[in-house]
């Protein structure tokens, strides 16, 4: 049984780069694996991306004869292009994202990551060759894996190098908590503004931290125009990612459900200071808006917000859709009843009977929400006038008419 093993894991997992340096085998992430068992291996991938220069000053270093030489002797190998279907198998598997490139993971033989690094581009061969070489030596010595960075940091490890190393680790293994907790520790040694806004901490701003309460975060938001000059020609986006990037992550992060609504506000203006249009933050952050203004009880504030935003920007169908259902069950008084009324006719007139995605169960249900909240308010006629639209809409499509026609007989 072993041979017969052997001889499909041979046939399946080929060589892609032979010669003095690293033997790189191709094959899905199961069959990588796989080899790396048979030979009692850990499993060293390389993560690249096309058209990152330091992924291609990295590849001829990866070619020396003493890097081949030890990491052939001590490891399975592999190099994946980060958007490659062997890249998504991997991200999915073990639920890995990639923070910068290029990223080296090593897999124990059940498939366990136990260490993560990024080797760093040196001044010369021979200490690039170093720093690989160093990269392979800790992946293999149990104490330094970045899968043990948690009892090292437990146990009071706060030097900066290892917190960053760490909130790599957690970045890329989607750990948000761990990865907040540490920027917070980073933050503590960096108070001082050269600190804040040289190149260290703009590559910590910007690769790291993830919400917009973090020290770093806020002087980063506070003095916007100094980090402007981190655009390069390499990555002319550097400065907007920053910014986005720390918006999104507070935005969908541990906070999301606590955010108030002028932090919300604030974020979206930041991402317009720093040349987003209007037209394209206000629909990034709408929806974070209204659940911050519901969560502070306040009804007109989210009306108003909505109101605002539908002359900014243009609604679809089913953007009334949702958020007129959204209203009906979040508001915490009725003020927000004679909007709907209009949002409701607006939103009619916007359905198109040839667009798939638009289906007349939706529209029934546009008007039967218009029901609803005019029963809020007492207005009975009008809500029944609704409600019989609905049943109508629901009968002409052949849906199930019950939920309409029950609504209609509590009128």
């Amino acid at each position: 049984m072993k041979f017969i093993f052997f001889s499909i894991v041979f046939f399946l997992v080929t060589f892609i780069s032979i010669g003095q340096g690293i033997q790189f085998e191709e094959g899905s992430f199961s069959q990588l694996l796989g080899a790396a068992r048979q030979q009692n291996k850990l499993l060293m991938v390389e993560i690249y991306l096309n058209g990152c220069p330091h992924c291609a000053a990295l590849a001829p270093v990866l070619q020396e004869k003493k890097v081949g030489d030890f990491f052939n002797a001590a490891f399975v190998n592999a190099k994946i292009e980060a958007n490659s279907a062997t890249s998504k198998e991997l991200q999915t598997q073990k639920g890995l994202t990639y923070p910068e490139f290029p990223l080296f993971f090593f897999f124990d033989t059940n498939g366990q990551l136990i260490h993560q690094a990024a080797p760093a581009e040196r001044p010369n061969r021979t200490e690039f060759i170093t720093e690989v070489l160093r990269h392979g030596n800790e992946a293999l010595t149990p104490a330094l894996r970045t899968s043990n960075y948690a009892n090292l940091f437990a146990k009071g490890e706060r030097n900066v190098n290892f917190l960053v190393n760490y909130g790599k680790y957690a970045k890329a293994t989607k750990d948000n908590t761990r990865l907040t907790q540490i920027c917070s520790e980073i933050a503590k040694a960096f108070t001082k503004t050269a600190d804040l806004e040289s190149a260290t901490g703009f590559y910590i701003i910007s690769r790291l931290i993830n919400d917009y309460q973090n020290p770093m975060a806020r002087h980063f938001f506070a003095n916007l125009s100094k980090y402007k000059k981190y655009n390069t020609a390499e990555n002319p986006k550097a400065f907007q990612d920053a910014v986005d990037g720390i918006i999104y992550s507070t935005l969908y992060g541990q906070r999301a459900d606590k955010l108030g609504s002028a932090e919300v506000i604030a974020m979206r203006n930041a991402m317009i200071s720093t040349g987003t249009p209007a037209k394209v933050a206000s629909p990034r952050t709408i929806l974070k808006e209204l659940e911050a203004f519901f969560r502070e009880k306040n009804t007109a504030g989210a009306t108003n917000r909505l109101n605002v935003y539908r002359k900014l920007v243009p609604m679809q169908f089913l953007d009334y859709s949702y958020l007129v259902r959204f209203f009906n069950e979040k508001a915490t008084d009725n003020s927000y009843v004679p909007s709907l009324v209009v949002w409701v006719n607006d939103g009619a007139k916007l359905y198109k009977a040839s667009d798939p995605n638009q289906t007349k169960k939706a529209l029934a249900d546009l008007y039967a929400d218009q029901a609803k909240a005019y029963l809020k308010i007492g207005k009975k006629v009008e809500a029944k006038k609704a409600a019989q639209q609905a049943l109508t809409i629901a009968k002409a499509a052949n849906l199930d008419t019950k939920p309409y026609t029950d609504s209609l007989g509590k009128m």
